[in-house]
C-alpha cells in the first residue's frame, strides 16, 4: 500500500529536495524535517517553500489509504507572543495548519487526518546548543499504515 512511499526515486528526492528523512516505525512511516522547511521561525503560517514540499508531499498521500498525523515538536527556547502563549500552543497551530492545508489544497479526506503539537516534550537530542534546538524544531507526518486507533475503518 506504501508503493508511492517505498519507491526509491520519490525517497531520493524528499531526502535531496527538502532533506526529510524517511524513517519506518512500527505503525508505518514517519517523516521528519525540521520546521523552518514549513515556518519562519516563531510563526505558524506555511511558507512558499512550505507550500511547494507539502503540495508534492499530498500528491503522494492521497495514492495511499493510510491515517496521516501531523505532529509539531519546538524546543525548549520559551515562547510568549500574544498568538501563542507557549511552545504548546504554537506546536498545535503548526500541526493543524499542515493538516488544513492537507484537507483544503491537497483534497485529503478529512477523516484521515489529525493534529498533534508536543511543544518541546519530545526532543531528539538535547536542547543545549543552537543546532541541537533547530534539530528539535520540527514537524513529523506519519503514515499510519498498521491497524491503529487512528486508521480510518
Amino acid at each position: 500500500p506504501l508503493s508511492m512511499f517505498a519507491n526509491d526515486a520519490f525517497i531520493k528526492s524528499l531526502t535531496a529536495d527538502f532533506d526529510i528523512k524517511v524513517i519506518p516505525i512500527n505503525e508505518g512511516i514517519r517523516l521528519s524535517f525540521e520546521d523552518q522547511i514549513l515556518f519562519d521561525f516563531g510563526r505558524a503560517t506555511i511558507n512558499p517553500a512550505g507550500h511547494r514540499l507539502l503540495a508534492q508531499l499530498a500528491r503522494a498521500i492521497q495514492q495511499v489509504p493510510d491515517a496521516v498525523r501531523v505532529e509539531g515538536h519546538t524546543d525548549n527556547v520559551p515562547i510568549q507572543t500574544k498568538r501563542y502563549p507557549s511552545n504548546w500552543e504554537l506546536s498545535v497551530a503548526r500541526a493543524v495548519n499542515v493538516v488544513k492545508y492537507f484537507a483544503e489544497v491537497g483534497k485529503i479526506d478529512p477523516r484521515r487526518l489529525s493534529a498533534v503539537g508536543y511543544g518541546e516534550s519530545r526532543p531528539l537530542v538535547a536542547n543545549n546548543t543552537p543546532a541541537n534546538r533547530q534539530k528539535n524544531r520540527r514537524v513529523e507526518i506519519l503514515l499510519l499504515t498498521e491497524d491503529t486507533e487512528e486508521n480510518v475503518k
